[in-house]
């Protein structure tokens, strides 16, 4: 005679069939109902995950997330290859409190969103949000096209903003497209995390 531990109620039971998980009928009915929400569960996950990988918005999301983190980096990186304190593109003010300020913003130029050329270091709560860019300054900044044009000189600051200015094509992420992208910057934001640890 052979005992087990039934799989759902947990009571000991005598084994009368090989293989025998439960100890009766309804637990049986019982088992049978847990691996059926088991494999639905998975199956809903499943479905989620291909939704989402499928989903433009949100896989725009995600990459600009990874896109915004590794422009930071690279922004500190180019200020610390030259021993220069990070600051501003828009004001010019050392700052700890940094994001990836467009010059072109995503609501008037999304197809400039990804783009290097079209993103610097700037201040995250005065700059980029309350002064929605800062790009023509103020009466106590320089503002962004002036930060071009002082950083990289009148050749190369003139060059940038007429190519954010021009290039004004539509452009539609595809959503392979955005998962390859946020592995490419992915790479790049360990790869300068490490450099900088």
């Amino acid at each position: 005679m052979k005992w087990k531990k039934c799989r759902v109620c947990r009571d000991k039971f005598e084994v009368e069939l090989p293989k025998q998980l439960v100890c009766g009928p309804t637990c049986a009915l019982a088992l049978n109902e847990i691996h059926r929400q088991k494999e639905y569960n998975k199956e809903t996950k499943r479905l989620r995950t291909e939704f989402d990988s499928k989903d433009a918005a949100k896989q725009k999301d995600l990459t600009k997330t990874v896109f915004n983190k590794m422009r930071v980096l690279e922004e500190k990186k180019w200020f610390r290859d030259r021993d220069l304190e990070p600051t501003c593109i828009s004001c010019n003010k050392p700052n700890m409190d940094f994001c990836c300020g467009h010059f072109k913003t995503v609501a008037s130029q999304g197809n400039l969103r990804y783009d290097r050329v079209n993103t610097y270091l700037q201040c995250n709560k005065y700059c980029n949000s309350s002064k929605s860019g800062n790009i023509e300054g103020c009466k106590n900044t320089r503002g962004y096209k002036k930060g071009l044009l002082e950083r990289f000189g009148a050749d190369e600051g003139g060059w940038i903003i007429d190519y954010c200015e021009i290039h004004t094509e539509v452009k539609k992420w595809d959503c392979d497209e955005l998962i390859e992208m946020r592995k490419g910057f992915a790479k790049i934001v360990r790869e300068l995390e490490n450099e900088a640890s």
